[in-house]
């Protein structure tokens, strides 16, 4: 016999968890006391909830697997609401085993009581609060399975004191034995039916989303393009699905892409999108970037995914790599090529239009000019985070991708202030590897007390702040939709770099363009969190307004 709170921890040791991210209360502090005892778990212990919900959102989406937070009972509940809303909208498997009120007191109005479980379920995959120390491993089962099982997604538990400390029977089952660990392959009649419509087409093109990178089945992508001679646009918030440094890469669409998809996409007879969820900033939701004469093919692990914003004329859901292995083998027998474009011209042209966005000597600096130095300072294995607003879109004109999983976006949820956290997240997950992040001036202030965590846990990223001591974003909506009546987007300035010192981080702060990359560049070598303060002007912003271009 063992506590309900050791068998808890028992079942994330068999589940291979080795961080918990989170803040001790009265109500989860049986399960602190057993992760005390439990020196292969790593507890981070952060300065907010919502910054331990990003972290857990980082960890878990670049290791594709889950990731565990933990708060009390009532405010540390609601303060991780944000994250685990942002896991919810970016299928990202996060596991929240949180404190709930004592059963004595519950329906009292007793302090920090409230309904948990209706908090979390519109924005958790399956919420449950633990009624008894037996059904605690079931839940926790249950909590992987509905967390693992497409689309991924978040779960929240909760369980009170007086139950975590009750004694309860060991039932060490693997993870096995009660949830599956592979996806369905597509079915062999629909792979023929796709593949007859592609032999037919005279322009295809492959769209490719977040399933290549979930599935780690970049090489197989690969292949089928290099086979057929298709080019390969990818979503926005997935960049990295097909690296822009192959030659038949035309970058990522949409607002904020680049206008080498813009141009071709439109031009497609059969758009071939795999392992897609189609999303907003991609495609408008409207016809344009997508032709409306234009096929679609759209498959995805997550058959409610397909079909939602555009008809489709074949609908397939299984595993990426099915799908793509699956028309690599029938393009190999009937010998499909269909190079169509020139992929090389078309990157030529955009290289050029960007390179023109640049003003080297521009004082005050222009943001394109920071995000190239960012792209050219980091590694081509280093993980780019981009925060919501300006300078997140900044940095997707210049982010080329050279491998998977080195790009992240709270996709579907643009939580200004994540990408700190976030990027904490991914470090851990991924420590070899440079991790840097884009924010705004605002979205560092959302969470810089995790600066201190940064420091105290060695978490060496780093954050280049665009600051424009202000709402970017907001300034070009404004001047974009409202006659340029500019309210309430300004903000005093604050020197982040001195605060980055303060906490016990390198900071540097930089007015000079030419100062930029060499500052950068001392901050990824500094081996410390570190933060370099870009002070940016003002008025050049990132469009907010889809305009399409001349094919």
């Amino acid at each position: 016999m063992i506590t309900a709170a050791q068998a808890i921890v028992d079942c994330l040791r068999r589940e291979g968890i080795d961080h918990v991210f989170g803040i001790p209360g009265t109500m989860n502090l049986p399960i602190l006391d057993v992760l005390c005892a439990t020196p292969e778990i790593r507890f981070v212990l952060t300065r907010h909830e919502q910054g331990a919900a990003f972290m857990a959102y980082g960890f878990a989406r670049t290791l594709n697997r889950p990731a565990i937070v933990t708060a009390t009972e009532g405010p540390g509940v609601t303060n991780l609401a944000t994250g685990i809303a942002a896991a919810y909208k970016g299928c990202v498997p996060i596991i929240s085993i949180s404190g709930a009120q004592e059963l004595w007191m519950r329906e009292k109005d007793a302090s920090q009581d409230i309904d948990q479980v209706t908090l979390h379920r519109p924005i958790t995959k399956w919420a449950y609060s633990v009624p008894s120390p037996k059904k605690a491993q079931e839940a926790v089962r249950r909590a992987f399975r509905a967390a693992l099982t497409e689309p991924l997604g978040p779960v929240h538990l909760d369980i009170s004191r007086d139950i975590l400390l009750e004694q309860v029977e060991a039932e060490p089952l693997p993870p096995q034995a009660y949830r599956p660990t592979s996806l369905p392959a597509c079915a062999a009649d629909e792979l023929d039916r796709v593949a007859e419509e592609v032999a037919n087409a005279q322009r295809p093109v492959i769209l490719a989303g977040g399933g290549v990178v979930r599935e780690n089945a970049l090489p197989a992508l690969e292949r089928l393009a290099e086979s057929t001679g298709i080019p390969v646009a990818t979503l926005q918030y997935h960049p990295d699905a097909f690296p822009t440094s192959h030659p038949l890469a035309l970058g990522p669409l949409g607002r904020n892409g680049y206008s080498s998809a813009n141009r071709a996409m439109p031009q497609a007879d059969v758009v071939i999108a795999l392992g897609a969820h189609i999303d907003l900033f991609s495609t408008t939701f409207k016809y344009g970037i997508i032709g409306r004469d234009a096929k679609l093919i759209h498959h995805s692990t997550v058959g409610t995914d397909i079909g939602v914003v555009f008809p489709v004329s074949h609908a397939v859901a299984g595993s990426t790599l099915s799908f793509i292995e699956g028309l690599a083998e029938r393009f190999g027998r009937t010998g499909v090529k269909k190079a169509w474009i020139d992929v090389a011209k078309l990157r030529q042209d955009w290289e050029t239009e960007r390179r023109g966005l640049l003003e080297p000597t521009a004082r005050p600096i222009v943001p394109p000019v920071v995000a190239h130095a960012m792209r050219q300072a980091l590694p081509p294995d280093g993980v780019m985070i981009v925060d919501a607003g300006n300078s997140g879109k900044h940095m997707r004109v210049f982010m080329d991708t050279h491998q998977p999983h080195t790009f992240m976006y709270t996709d579907d949820w643009g939580s200004v202030g994540a990408a700190l956290p976030i990027a904490m997240g991914v470090k851990l997950a991924r420590p070899r590897q440079p991790v840097m992040a884009a924010v705004g001036d605002m979205g560092m202030m959302c969470n810089i007390g995790e600066l201190e965590t940064a420091v105290r846990e060695r978490i060496a990223v780093v954050c280049v702040v665009f600051n424009d001591r202000g709402l970017g974003n907001e300034r070009a909506f404004q001047k974009e939709l409202y006659g340029g009546r500019l309210f309430g987007v300004d903000y005093g300035d604050v020197d982040f770099a001195a605060l980055a010192r303060v906490f016990g981080a390198h900071g540097e702060r930089v007015e000079e363009p030419s100062a930029v990359l060499p500052a950068i560049k001392r901050a990824l070598a500094s081996g410390l969190p570190a933060v370099v303060d870009v002070v940016i002007d003002r008025d050049t912003l990132a469009a907010v307004v889809y305009k399409s271009k001349p094919l």
